[in-house]
This record gives C-alpha cells, structure tokens and sequence, in this order.
C-alpha cells in the first residue's frame, strides 16, 4: 500500500512539475526571457536643453530685495556710495550679487541691513539667510552658495508710520 502511495504522489509531483515547466515555456514564449524583457523597456529621454538661460544679476537682486522686504523689523540699507555708483546699473538698495567665474549657476548674495531696535540680531540674520536663499532657489533654480548679512545699524520706531514701514516694506 505504501508503494502504491508513494507512486501516486511522485506521478502528482510529476504532473505538477511538467504543468510548471509547461507554463514557464508559455509564458517565455509569449513575453520573452528576463533578460530580454528588460532590455526592451522603454528608457525615457532626457530632455535636451534648447538654449542657454541668463539671469541678470539685477533680476536676482531684486528678487533678494523683494526676500529681505518680507522679514520683519528689516530694513535695507545702503552697501556704500560706491556700490550706488555702478556705471550703467541701477543701485542695489543694500543688496550686492556675485556670480562666480566657472559657475554661472551659484550666486553669493551680501545683503546690508538695518535692524529694528529690541529684536535679536542673529534671529534677525537667520531670517534673513534664508528668506533669500529660498527666494533665489525657487524661482531661479540658481544655488546660492552664501548669504551674507552685514548689519550697519539699527533703526528706531519714532512714529507707528515708520514702525509700520520697517516691518512690512511693501
């Protein structure tokens, strides 16, 4: 009787394996091997620039200005009257930008500020770093390499009017 088991469950075990091997052929007949299914993969193409994309650093200064006009108790101040005296330029309101040579991707952004009187400088800095550094990055793809903040002064609130124009510059 155990013979006559064993030799039902090796002709099952038979059947299964051919149904198996059966099925493996179908399905390498129909899609092909792995190798061969994976090399017929689409492969996407990479996007092949047109042209090449200027940003004048007067675009980004702007843009860093618009940046330091969002932190509050912030107000530009000038970088110099040298920095105002660029030849065919129009004055930077205490924001200087640096493209370096080689990498005309990554820009060094000085930025020279006057801070309202009773809040903490280093915050205030920090703010600042990074309003411009998000600004610039999201809207020009640029990667600022620094963002350095010289504050000149501090200012006072004599009037509301002008405690109100320190924190939202519009």
């Amino acid at each position: 009787m155990d013979d006559e088991r064993e030799k039902n469950l090796s002709d099952l075990q038979e059947s299964i394996d051919k149904d198996s091997y059966d099925s493996e052929i179908q399905n390498v007949n129909e899609y092909g091997t792995e190798e061969e299914t994976a090399q017929e993969e689409p492969v996407l193409e990479e996007a092949q620039p047109q042209g090449e994309v200027v940003i004048a650093e007067e675009v980004i200064s702007q843009m860093a200005i618009e940046a330091l006009k969002s932190v509050s108790g912030v107000l530009p101040a000038s970088s110099g009257l040298v920095a105002n005296l660029r030849l065919g330029r129009r004055p930077t309101s205490g924001v200087k930008i640096t493209i370096e040579e080689g990498t005309p991707n990554e820009v060094v952004v000085d930025t020279y500020i006057s801070v309202k009187y009773g809040l903490r400088i280093p915050d205030i800095a920090w703010d600042v770093q990074e309003a411009i550094k998000n600004q610039i990055e999201n809207y020009t793809g640029y990667i600022v390499k620094a963002v350095n903040v010289h504050v000149q002064g501090i200012h006072f609130a004599e009037n509301k009017l002008q405690d109100q124009y320190a924190d939202n510059i519009q």
